[in-house]
């Protein structure tokens, strides 16, 4: 979708090329995994309070824990998540500077939001550059910023912009998401159209952690917007991710970045990146119940995010399952006087994220093999795999390869050779065929004898009556 907007300069969807995927295992080359695999069997030492979690490796795409993880739940300000990744992607894509680019708050806006508790202390008709509103909503959570980035890019709509929003959260693969404006700033009651789920909202934050730009802005701990048409200093706080702040009781050293959504008198609900020692983990919690006050609300939800983060990093690490040249299986060889089976042996290392705790002789092996090799055999022939299953589920599958170079007997390939060709419907076909003309003409011998016979009697006995007459 192209149109032109004010100056005549492009205005796209935002995020119509295909979303970057997230990395492959970077841990090692050999690794081999199965993709968005749930570890079912395994829950944390504690049941989690939020109705919603999405815990996911980020090295290797592994589900570690999830609790209603498909179902609609309030997205409340993490709705400001997908205005920031479409405001990134519209302005990369019409080459357009965060920092030229000044956009004013409008009165309509400033009356939208009028006593919303998260403010960036903007004033009407105050210009304020892309990259400034950017950090004042996820910083601070500003609801105005979140506005005017929507306005600004919905050309003059609100509504525009959320069907954009939609619009893209169906191309990064969402399945239970709508939003209904850039902010999700509902604070009386939640909104009937500003919907996601925990799974959801974790595709939309990896998108956002993959972004340069967004990921330094969600790292910082204060930013000046200043100096504006209205102030000579605009200074914007993080309150959003206390997990990063070092003065904090929630502090969390391998915390990379996050957002939360905590309103007075309503559940909450973060969005968090952690990673230390070489792992990541990626955690969204929703409808993580409310304290008695706000404070009680964020304790809540800041505890809960670190608790099942630690037990994550202390309870999974990546563990060696099959070493490259195990011997696993063998095969039967056909036409080879020299040996009549084929060791197989395994063709890659196989690692995994799992338990550490796991027992390795709980994976059970299913092969995939043929019912026999035929001579000639190169070595290192991959001719089979090795499918490995935890708890019902396939964690992975490995290459089975030859061991050893089989040369083929020629009369036994001739023998083989012939035995295929009996075993073929032509053959099958002739030789009925033949079969049954045979019985046929025989059947046919038969009946001309039988008359020939018959012939030869009626003869005699006619010879013999006329011998009679004439006596």
């Amino acid at each position: 979708m192209e149109k032109k907007t004010r100056g005549g300069k492009k205005h796209r969807a935002p995020g119509s090329a295909a979303g970057k995927r997230l990395c492959a295992f970077l841990l090692t080359a050999a690794v081999m995994l199965s993709p968005r695999a749930a570890y079912g069997a395994y829950m944390p030492s504690f049941q989690p309070v939020s109705r919603g979690v999405y815990l996911e490796n980020t090295d290797t795409g592994k589900i570690i824990f999830e609790q209603n993880a498909d179902e609609k739940m309030e997205a409340g300000y993490l709705a400001k998540l997908m205005t920031a990744l479409m405001t990134v992607e519209y302005m990369e894509e019409n080459g357009l500077s965060l920092d030229d680019e000044k956009v004013a708050l409008k009165l309509y806006i400033q009356n939208l939001v009028y006593g919303s508790a998260n403010l960036g202390g903007i004033l009407q008709g105050e210009e304020v550059s892309v990259r400034g509103l950017l950090y004042a909503m996820l910083l601070q959570s500003a609801n105005e910023a979140a506005m005017m980035l929507g306005d600004y890019i919905g050309d003059g709509s609100i509504g525009h912009f959320a069907d954009l929003m939609n619009r893209r959260a169906a191309e990064l693969g969402c399945t239970g998401t709508a939003f209904a404006d850039p902010a999700g700033f509902h604070d009386d009651e939640p909104s009937e159209n500003n919907w996601t789920t925990p799974r959801d909202m974790g595709i939309i934050f990896r998108q956002v952690m993959e972004n340069d730009t967004l990921r330094q802005i969600l790292q910082s701990r204060s930013y000046d917007i200043g100096p504006t048409n209205k102030h000579g200093s605009l200074n914007q706080f993080n309150y959003t991710n206390a997990m990063m702040s070092t003065g904090s009781d929630y502090y969390y050293e391998p915390v990379d970045g996050g957002f939360i959504s905590a309103v007075s008198g309503q559940n909450a609900g973060i969005a968090v990146m952690a990673s230390t020692g070489g792992y990541g983990y990626l955690l969204v919690l929703l409808d993580t119940p409310k304290g008695a006050d706000l404070a009680g609300t964020r304790n809540t939800l800041y505890t809960e995010a670190r608790d099942l983060l630690r037990w994550a990093f202390e309870s999974f690490a990546v563990r060696t399952v099959m070493e490259k040249g195990e011997i696993m299986e063998e095969v039967p060889v056909k036409f080879s006087a020299a040996t009549d089976h084929m060791p197989l042996a395994t063709a890659e290392t196989f690692m995994a994220l799992m338990p550490n705790g796991l027992d390795l002789t709980s994976i059970q092996h299913r092969y995939e093999l043929p019912e026999a090799l035929a001579a000639p055999v190169q070595k290192g022939l991959e001719v089979g795999r090795l499918h490995l299953i935890l708890a019902d589920e396939e964690i992975g599958c490995v290459p089975l390869m030859t061991t050893d170079y089989v040369e083929a007997s020629q009369p036994l390939v001739w023998l083989g050779w012939l035995g295929a060709i009996v075993h073929t419907f032509w053959f099958k076909f002739w030789v009925l065929f033949l079969i049954t003309f045979v019985l046929l003409y025989s059947s046919l011998l038969v009946q001309v004898n039988r008359r020939k016979q018959r012939q030869g009697r009626y003869s005699r006995y006619n010879a013999h009556r006329g011998q009679d007459r004439y006596l």
